[in-house]
């Protein structure tokens, strides 16, 4: 009786586990002319989907960028949707913001550096979207050229805070003007805006345009000045030997000149006269070089070193110029072994020396 109980109960174990046996074989077979069918209706889907996505965001962010009013609007509904969780305009926390940050981004200086965030972010989307720098130049260059004057305004208010801090000799009745926002505050609200990656934005958090503000080769932040020049506008300048290549350096010059001057440090002088300015003079001869001007490249290196006798990169300049300067080597005469064809082989022609 035992013996048939265990026999029953095995038997039941084979009948259990054999559809589970059963289901280790390959399905059957997959029509493949479907499924790639509809692999290619999905893909083509999503490319639609995410081009509408790109367009839209970019129409929201022209409309913005038009504006300062506009650029304002827009920014202050990312930040509500990201920092408070799209709480109703009323709520406290947001009112508290409202009052306080949102008072510095209504100061001009502020204002104007979240058109110009809107503006730059237009120009990322479409770079990403595959619009070659060539194109973007007429916009990279106006941009920059805004930027450069923000960049002057905000050194402006920082001269000006620091007379505010340092009241004149005598003048015991002196004390800043006091306003709702200080300028400090004015400018950190400026510097946040844009003074950090597009992606860590508010906005793109809240449009969700991750995705579209990552192209190679691309400065990511929006007031990096330099690095809008460098990233961009100097290779592509350089690719195509547009002779305004040198206008950055004088910018370049000019601004850090100035910015000696105010020091009012003899120290800060110096260094610039004696070890920038060289070196900006050098660079900006080397695009000269890199566009193919090279009679007055030569002429403005020879005239740095010369005039920079005690400059530490002496040495290395000196080896620059004289690589240029050097007569191209003559063509090596092609030796035995090259002369002799195999039986059978064609020789192959010298190589032409232009």
């Amino acid at each position: 009786m035992r013996s048939l109980r265990l026999l029953q109960v095995t038997v039941a174990s084979l009948l259990i586990a054999t559809p589970l046996c059963a289901q280790t074989g390959d399905a059957p077979p997959v029509d493949a002319a479907s499924l790639l069918k509809e692999l290619r209706r999905i893909r083509d889907q999503q490319s639609a989907s995410s081009k509408q996505t790109r367009t839209t965001a970019l129409q929201q962010i022209n409309a913005a960028a038009s504006s300062a009013e506009r650029a304002l609007a827009l920014w202050e509904e990312a930040v509500r949707a990201v920092q408070f969780d799209g709480q109703a305009k009323e709520g406290a926390a947001f009112r508290d913001w409202k009052e306080k940050e949102g008072e510095a981004l209504s100061a001009p200086l502020a204002r104007n550096a979240v058109r110009l965030f809107f503006i730059y972010l237009g120009i990322t989307i479409q770079r990403d979207a595959g619009t070659p720098v060539k194109d973007l130049m007429p916009q990279l260059l106006a941009y920059a050229r805004e930027l450069a004057g923000d960049e002057a305004a905000a050194e402006a208010m920082e001269e000006a805070m620091k007379h505010e801090r340092e009241p004149a000799a005598g003048n015991k009745k002196f004390a800043p003007q006091r306003t709702k926002v200080t300028d400090e505050q004015i400018r950190k609200a400026h510097d946040h805006v844009l003074k950090r990656g597009l992606g860590s934005s508010p906005v793109v958090q809240w449009m969700k345009l991750g995705d579209f503000v990552n192209p190679e080769k691309w400065e990511k932040q929006p007031g990096n000045f330099d690095g809008i020049y460098n990233q961009m506008i100097l290779p592509e300048m350089r690719d195509q030997r547009d002779p305004r290549v040198v206008e950055y350096w004088d910018y370049r010059l000019k601004r850090e000149g100035e910015a000696a001057m105010r020091s009012k440090l003899a120290f800060e002088v110096e260094k610039f006269n004696t070890q920038r300015r060289p070196t900006l003079l050098w660079n900006r001869a080397q695009d000269l070089l890199a566009i193919g001007q090279k009679n007055r490249a030569v002429g403005e290196m020879f005239g740095i070193i010369r005039g920079n006798p005690t400059n530490p990169e002496l040495p290395t300049w000196i080896a620059a110029l004289e690589a240029v300067l050097a007569p191209a080597a003559p063509a090596a005469p092609p030796s035995a072994a090259d002369s002799t064809a195999l039986p059978g082989s064609e020789q192959a022609a010298p190589p032409v020396v232009k």
